[in-house]
């Protein structure tokens, strides 16, 4: 049996084909270990540790010198500005700050770009159908003013967005904290804000402002004269109905008019017919086909007819000819299987 190889000389030829050569030869039992220690390491350390120790003495006795004599210590003063020169870790990664002393502070993190979520609601937006109750605008105690706006829902709910500093809608995706498509429908159809300020989950004063500096007026905040026609927008009781084509007798049928853009005049009753033929989609002016604004005596008949639902909304589906049943088509489903024809199939049949 070889001898049994010190662990000291394993360590000392654990390196290079030599030291392996030599370790054979230690594991055939050719060449014996070394029993004495290796002191060319100790003495190489304790020389080391000699100059270190005469180097502190001499800097010793340097700056006892130079204390009793009063001469500067370039020594310290070389220290002090090399290390004043130098930045800290602390100074290199100090956070940038957000906003500069007296700037408004965005309470919801600033979006670059439009994301994906945000292209979801905006189509859902664009092609649903949704319906614009009533707007009213006001400030809050710092004097930002905000907007909330009624929309009924694409099922038929009735839903109040506001849009502050944080916009926000009372309707259940708003509620689990997502930006919810009526948010997104207010923003870009009814205040035609710029694009930018469309996708944002906060909003600045400044921005507040220019949104509903540029918005199209509310219909109630509009000054009407004696024959109720805003500001002279509203087009002349005469000439035929663009729905039924027989006279604006305004004395025997009642007569609505866009307030949104176009200011023309048709019977209500046709006005109903062609709300209840929309089949889901928007509401939009025979005209103009801006989307249709509702008076202040529509929007309360229609709400005292609407019914309680068990989330607790105002649901007028009955009235604006909606479906109850939620379309899912335009949803992702990832419970669904996706069947492609001539797939692979298991079974012969």
């Amino acid at each position: 049996m070889p001898p049994r190889i010190p662990l000291d000389d394993v360590k000392r030829y654990a390196w290079g084909g030599a030291a392996y050569r030599t370790g054979r030869k230690f594991s055939r039992g050719l060449r014996k270990p070394s029993t004495k220690p290796s002191t060319k390491s100790s003495s190489s350390v304790q020389s080391r540790a000699e100059r270190i120790r005469r180097q502190l003495e001499r800097d010793t006795l340097e700056a006892t010198r130079r204390l009793q004599t009063g001469a500067p210590q370039s020594t310290e003063q070389d220290t002090t500005s090399y290390l004043s020169s130098t930045p800290s870790r602390t100074q290199t990664q100090r956070r940038r700050p957000t906003a500069e002393s007296g700037e408004e502070k965005r309470l919801r993190r600033f979006r670059p770009k439009p994301p994906q979520s945000f292209l979801v609601k905006l189509e859902r937006a664009r092609t649903q159908r949704m319906i614009v109750l009533g707007r009213k605008r006001g400030t809050d105690a710092d004097g930002v003013p905000y907007e909330e706006i009624d929309i009924v829902g694409s099922t038929g709910n009735v839903y109040q967005v506001t849009i502050s500093r944080v916009p926000r809608c009372t309707c259940p995706d708003s509620g689990k904290g997502n930006e919810c498509k009526h948010k997104v429908y207010a923003l870009h159809t009814v205040l035609k804000a710029p694009e930018h300020l469309q996708y944002q989950l906060a909003l600045l004063s400044s921005e507040l402002h220019e949104i509903f500096a540029n918005a199209p007026p509310i219909p109630t905040d509009v000054p009407t004269d004696k024959d109720g026609d805003a500001d002279g927008k509203r087009k002349p009781t005469d000439g035929e109905c663009p729905i039924c084509y027989m006279d604006l007798d305004e004395e025997h049928n009642r007569l609505v008019w866009c307030k949104a853009q176009c200011g023309h005049n048709m019977h209500k009753s046709c006005f109903d017919q062609w709300l209840a033929s929309q089949e889901g989609r928007q509401v939009r002016c025979v005209y103009c086909r801006t989307p249709w604004e509702l008076d202040i005596g529509d929007i309360a008949a229609v709400k005292a007819a609407g019914e309680q639902t068990a989330e607790g909304y105002i649901n007028v589906a009955d009235q604006f000819g909606l479906s109850r049943a939620r379309d899912y088509s335009g949803y992702y489903q990832p419970w669904a299987r996706q069947f492609e024809p001539y797939s692979f199939s298991p079974y012969p049949w």
